[in-house]
Parts: structure tokens; C-alpha cells; sequence
């Protein structure tokens, strides 16, 4: 088990438990004159990793400096990469949410911690294609992923579009840009950029995410790059 970068192994035997998948928050609406309810929104829940810890046998070495050791890994504040290791390939973004526990491993050698992803689809392998001005590319994984263009114009234009062939959404920056410009379309923040300034979209752009399987944009005019990460539920 890996967490905030360092392998827990060297300290600790560890066991863990966890769902096959997350589960779904399911929302639904009761309305007049139908029986049951109208199904309304599925939100996939946090997951919740419990695990237990059990420090290696070390002889002579002392627990004040492991426990130096130890506490920034574990106790950081945010959420940081979590590796299992029946899943080495991917990752969780998660964040230790049961600190006090701590106080029994320094004790007894021994504790339950808890493990919490509020964010449950987890981050698989970091991908790019080329765009030349369009590309048709595998995404992989099994969830939607949102990706980052990178993109310069085919010379003076008074405007660039990212399109998604396969719905018909887009993207499109209107500016004077040159074949030096750099414009960035970020579906996650989401936002775009010309040359590192925040530019604004037409109205009817729609930022998009690209679903698994396979994926075909096409820039209006110019050269791209598209990187993503593989999404794993």
C-alpha cells in the first residue's frame, strides 16, 4: 500500500477492505397520481477504505523517531494518492479521516485507520494524443475523463474550436490569434486560455468530457495536443 508517496510496507503489515464499486446516492421525486417515484439523479457516494495496521518487527529502533517518521505521511491535509495493492496500475485521491486511531499504533503497535475518497473514481495511467487538426484515439478506463487541449491556430485567425465529432459539442475561443498563440481548453476547470490569460467562449459552447471507448475531436484550424487520465469506477 502506497500513500502520499511513500510505501507503507517499510513500516507496517497492512489489511484493507473495500467495495467492488462505490455505491450510488439515488435522489428521486414522489408525484401526484403515480405510483412510487420518479427517478431524479444518481450521485456516486465517497469510499470509505478501512484498514489495519501493524507496525514490522524492528528491534532497537525507537518509536518518538517513527513516529516522526510516520505522522507526515499519514496525517497529511489534504487528499493525496492512495495505491492498493491489488490495484497497482491505479490510484484514489483520498485523506485519512480517523487521525485519533494514531494514539493506539504508537501504544500497542496496532490500529484501525479509515481511508476516505471523496472523490471514488480512481485515477488510472496519464494519456496524450496529437491533433493535426483531428485525431481519433482510444480513451480507456470505464468512466468519463475530462481532458486538457493545448492548441496553436493554423495562422491569423479571428477564432478556434475544439469539437467533440462524435456529439457535435464545442469549444470555441473568438480573439485575434495568430499562429503563436497558445489556447487552452481545460474541460474540468472549466475554462480556456490564450496565452495564459482566462479568455471567454462563444454562449453556445459546452465544455465536454470524453467517454471510454473511442474518442475523435477536431480543432477548426492549427495543431493540438490532448492529455487526459483514465478514469476507473
Amino acid at each position: 500500500m502506497i500513500f502520499n508517496g511513500c510505501d507503507l510496507s517499510k513500516w507496517f503489515s497492512a489489511s484493507f477492505e473495500r467495495r467492488i464499486s462505490p455505491e450510488l446516492d439515488v435522489a428521486t421525486r414522489d408525484v401526484p397520481g403515480l405510483a412510487g417515484a420518479r427517478f431524479v439523479r444518481a450521485k456516486v457516494k465517497p469510499i470509505v477504505i478501512p484498514v489495519k495496521l501493524r507496525w514490522r518487527a524492528r528491534p532497537g529502533a525507537s518509536m518518538a523517531r517513527l513516529r516522526r517518521e510516520v505522522a507526515p505521511v499519514l496525517m497529511a491535509s489534504e487528499p493525496r494518492p492512495l495505491v492498493l495493492d491489488d490495484e497497482p496500475d491505479v490510484h484514489y485521491m483520498a485523506i485519512m479521516t480517523t487521525q485519533a486511531a494514531l494514539s493506539n499504533l504508537w501504544y500497542t503497535g496496532t490500529c484501525d485507520i479509515e481511508f476516505t475518497a471523496y472523490d471514488p473514481i480512481a485515477y488510472g495511467r496519464d494519456r496524450e494524443a496529437s491533433l493535426s487538426p483531428a485525431a481519433t484515439f482510444e480513451v480507456g478506463g470505464t468512466w468519463p475523463t475530462e481532458p486538457i487541449v493545448t492548441a496553436r491556430p493554423g495562422g491569423s485567425v479571428s477564432f478556434l474550436r475544439l469539437t467533440d465529432n462524435a456529439t457535435g459539442r464545442f469549444v470555441q475561443v473568438t480573439a485575434a490569434l495568430t499562429s503563436s498563440s497558445v489556447v487552452v481548453f481545460d474541460m474540468a476547470a472549466p475554462n480556456a486560455a490564450v496565452n495564459g490569460a482566462n479568455a471567454p467562449v462563444t454562449f453556445e459552447s459546452d465544455f465536454f468530457a470524453l467517454e471510454p471507448g473511442v474518442a475523435s475531436l477536431r480543432l477548426s484550424s492549427g495543431t493540438g495536443t490532448v492529455a487526459w487520465t483514465e478514469r476507473w469506477r
